[in-house]
């Protein structure tokens, strides 16, 4: 396919298609279990469930303090004018502004695959990966190469046609397909998590000039650039200082059969707020649980997720997010013509169904626009002081993706930073039980 094919125009921002708007607009943030959740009813809701939690960072005097949520997913279906496609997505943001750039992700790729509908359905693994490679050029373009030099975001994309699917990774935010096997649930990782320390990550990076450094108890490996800043991952979209030690945007792309007599059952899509203490396998049981409802399965591991996180780490939470997909979520049928947008409507489609911020294209989309913070969490919430975001307390935590270390003396181009999440309030939590 050509480049111009699937990449928006230089310099604009990504939009729904002509003519078609924001009709709701309702963010799928849980509250604390305490609390109960409102997952979304509806038909769909049986397939179809999204979920997220904000992260936190320690503060003084066990107070923790809720981050803006850099987290964001969309479920589009149908896609690309077929009731026999759909496309879910999670970006997970990553350093100061990291929330900007997996919000131009959302919008921007599940755009640019649809602008050249003919040749993904005819080709996903070119479509998939050329179309990443054109969103990450335009990215690190945008703003004079500002917007996304010291920040980036993860992309796993699963794009599903029939009775196959095809699972675009660059990062650690990890696909998973659910399936049952003599009885017992079990998983099948669709993606790779793409780590700095993994075989032939880290001789490219090597290659490049970077430096791979192992992780050490609950810390990431890590590639260090010019020994300044650390990227917990080997790919991402955005990132320009890392670019050039290594890191690439490409996707590992892997195709799969869904196989309902098989046992196949569902699709698990989440940022690596779930995968950091629940592993693939538990994650399916915990799903599993929960036959009835996607959503509420959904929301089941998003939160079991954040009781782990509670328990090991104490006033500190990656942000959280999850999509889960029922299957058969769709039924083949060869025969069928595709459709335009305007023939497909809002009817028949997720629109409506879901909780999240819907667009008349087909779409779920989650945090969109938002910051994904719970107005009453765990606790009382105030104003962040001044100076906000963990205090002392907050260097005792390894910072789980992008890490700037002290700016050099002789060096005034580089901030002396943190993880760079924007910290908004207060929030007084209980200490984790022992």
């Amino acid at each position: 396919m050509g480049a111009s094919d699937s990449k928006p125009k230089e310099g604009s921002t990504p939009q729904v298609p002509e003519g078609r708007k924001s009709i709701a607009h309702e963010p799928n943030e849980l509250f604390s279990p305490r609390r109960g959740n409102d997952e979304a009813s509806g038909p769909l809701a049986e397939s179809l469930g999204n979920a997220t939690r904000h992260g936190v960072s320690p503060g003084s005097g066990g107070a923790a303090y809720a981050k803006i949520n850099q987290d964001r997913g969309v479920a589009h279906w149908p896609y690309n004018g077929s009731h026999n496609e759909a496309l879910f997505c999670v970006f997970d943001g990553h350093g100061r502004n990291g929330e900007k750039v997996s919000e131009f992700c959302v919008k921007a790729i599940p755009a640019a695959l649809q602008e050249v509908g003919a040749e993904l359905r005819a080709d996903p693994p070119a479509v998939l990966h050329q179309t990443v490679i054109e969103v990450d050029k335009k990215v690190l373009k945008k703003d004079g190469g500002s917007f996304a030099n010291m920040c980036g975001t993860t992309s796993t994309i699963v794009y599903v046609q029939g009775s196959t699917c095809w699972v675009a990774c660059s990062g650690d935010s990890r696909a998973v397909m659910g399936y049952v096997e003599r009885g017992s649930v079990k998983a099948r990782d669709l993606s790779v998590d793409m780590k700095p320390d993994a075989p032939g990550e880290k001789e490219r990076i090597l290659a490049a000039g970077g430096e791979v450094s192992v992780g050490r108890g609950n810390g990431p490996s890590r590639v260090w650039c010019d020994g300044r800043v650390g990227l917990a991952m080997s790919r991402s979209i955005g990132d320009g200082e890392c670019k050039k030690y290594g890191v690439i945007a490409d996707p590992q792309i892997r195709k799969f059969d869904i196989d309902v007599d098989r046992g196949d059952r569902f699709i698990i899509c989440a940022s690596d707020g779930v995968w950091e203490f629940i592993s693939s396998k538990e994650a399916c049981q915990i799903v599993a649980k929960e036959s009835a409802s996607a959503s509420k399965a959904c929301a089941s591991l998003v939160q079991a997720a954040a009781q782990r996180w509670k328990k090991a780490e104490g006033n500190y939470r990656d942000d959280i997010t999850a999509i889960v997909v029922r299957l058969p979520f769709i039924q083949p049928d060869a025969d069928e013509p595709p459709k335009t947008l305007d023939q497909v409507g809002v009817s028949g489609s997720v629109s409506g169904r879901l909780s999240g911020h819907i667009d008349l294209d087909g779409g779920v989309y989650i945090n969109l626009g938002e910051t994904g913070l719970e107005q009453i969490a765990e606790g009382r919430l105030s104003t962040a002081g001044a100076g906000g975001g963990g205090g002392g307390d907050a260097s005792d935590f390894a910072k789980r993706r992008l890490s700037v270390a002290a700016k050099p003396a002789d060096d005034d181009d580089w901030e002396n930073g943190s993880s760079g999440d924007d910290l908004e309030v207060e929030v007084e939590m209980p200490a984790p039980a022992a």
